[in-house]
């Protein structure tokens, strides 16, 4: 008379996976036997019965459950200062199976067999089937790991260390453009957005940090540090793009402190211990890296890690209206005026697209800008009336071709941006 639980998703686990409960009962020989799965996923309760497998067990796939959440605006904190967000993009699940069969005619609960699983979240992340079912987060490769533990350890992006490899980087003590210790970032001042970070040891168990580290590195080589504490939390979002720090109250590594600075660094520390590969965040418009005929448009995007990526599209970006016009005649009654319409157009929908295109970009940064292409959270950060505004967005293109070249040539990529609000007229 019991149920045991054989299987089910680790403690930390994405939303593009299969998230199989797997359990065996000893009664499912009784008459009308079903197991009962009753599930909380953020908050909401659902309850199933289900029939035994031809193997008497349950497989019970929750990921159906948290598709949604790919269109669910992970928490947008682009704009964010003065402090480390707590970043609420995830689904708590616990789950409870109990078995139940016929007793007279009513299906009727087997008292005391009631079996609870262990708890675990749901990050709005996804894996290939490549990677394989149920991927290690804690101690996997560090394309599937999200535990922060060595120099190496990714952030909740998918910029890698050989993303961008920036010519200048071998003439720093950072050494090569592509180490696998460093992640170089391109950025301007006037760049918003965070990255996000598991945050505590709850959900992964050797996820052990406690502060962040900024250098900044002034135009002559000289650099500035600052530690600023990480408290626990499922997930952080640092503030950490050039715009953010120069916002921060009292933050003393701001870029606006140091005109013509070269680069900044962040990392995630436990005490002396390094737990996260190395992000340098270079000026990338004293490197001239910059277009003064073409507005930058800035994108970001929820990536396949569950936090938040961005691009900045340099070159030529320009609107088009897309406008449908229902129209009708009216006929003209007697005693009409020279200013009575004939022709009547009712309410005219107007849709806008923004055609954006890229600097010259490698090989890398393409395979990068995939994640934008499959994502169904897209934002444009901009400025409207000089306030700062997030825009929702969609992309219209519906094939990407990634190139690929041996020749040391390099090529832009045009996406269509579409609002994704209409024009109210």
């Amino acid at each position: 008379m019991a149920i045991t639980i054989n299987d089910q998703p680790y403690e930390w686990a994405v939303r593009g996976q299969k998230l199989y409960i797997k359990a065996i009962s000893d009664e499912t020989g009784n008459v009308g036997f079903k197991y009962q799965v009753s599930i909380v996923i953020g908050g909401t309760p659902y309850t199933f019965y289900l029939n035994p497998a031809p193997d008497d067990r349950l497989y019970f796939d929750v990921a159906p459950l948290v598709e949604e959440m790919r269109n669910t605006e992970s928490s947008a904190y682009h704009f964010q200062t003065d402090a480390l967000q707590n970043d609420t993009s995830f689904q708590p699940v616990t789950f409870e199976l109990s078995e139940w069969w016929l007793v007279d005619g009513i299906l009727t609960l087997n008292a005391g067999s009631e079996e609870e699983g262990t708890e675990f979240i749901v990050i709005n992340g996804y894996y290939q089937a490549a990677d394989g079912f149920k991927p290690v987060p804690t101690t996997g490769s560090d394309g599937v790991k999200f535990s922060l533990t060595n120099n190496t350890s990714n952030a909740m992006t998918d910029r890698k260390y050989d993303t961008h490899s920036w010519y200048l980087a071998p003439s720093w003590s950072q050494g090569a453009p592509t180490s696998t210790t460093r992640v170089w970032i391109p950025s301007y001042e006037s760049d918003y957005g965070m990255l996000c970070i598991p945050g505590s040891i709850t959900y992964l168990s050797n996820n052990d940090i406690n502060f962040m580290r900024i250098a900044i590195v002034d135009s002559a080589g000289s650099p500035t540090i600052q530690t600023i504490a990480i408290t626990s939390s499922t997930i952080k979002a640092l503030p950490v793009y050039p715009a953010n720090l120069n916002d921060w109250t009292g933050l003393t590594v701001k870029p606006s402190l140091f005109p013509d600075w070269r680069y900044y660094e962040v990392e995630i520390r436990l005490t002396n211990s390094t737990r996260s590969i190395k992000y340098i965040f270079y000026n990338a418009y004293k490197y001239g890296q910059s277009d003064c005929h073409n507005d930058k448009i800035r994108l970001g995007w929820v990536n396949s890690r569950g936090g938040w990526d961005y691009f900045n599209f340099t070159k030529r970006s320009e609107f088009t209206n897309e406008i449908q016009r229902k129209q009708y005649r009216k006929p003209l009654q007697y005693n009409f005026s020279t200013i009575d319409r004939g022709l009547v157009q009712r309410r005219n929908i107007m849709q806008q697209v923004l055609s954006v295109t890229s600097d010259f970009i490698t090989e890398e940064e393409f395979i990068y800008l995939r994640s934008l292409m499959a994502s169904n959270q897209v934002t444009w950060l901009t400025v409207r009336e000089g306030e700062n505004i997030a825009l929702p967005v969609t992309i219209d293109d519906t094939t990407y071709t990634e190139k690929k070249t041996r020749d040391g040539k390099l090529y832009n990529v045009s996406f269509k941006v579409r609002m994704a609000n209409e024009y109210w007229t």
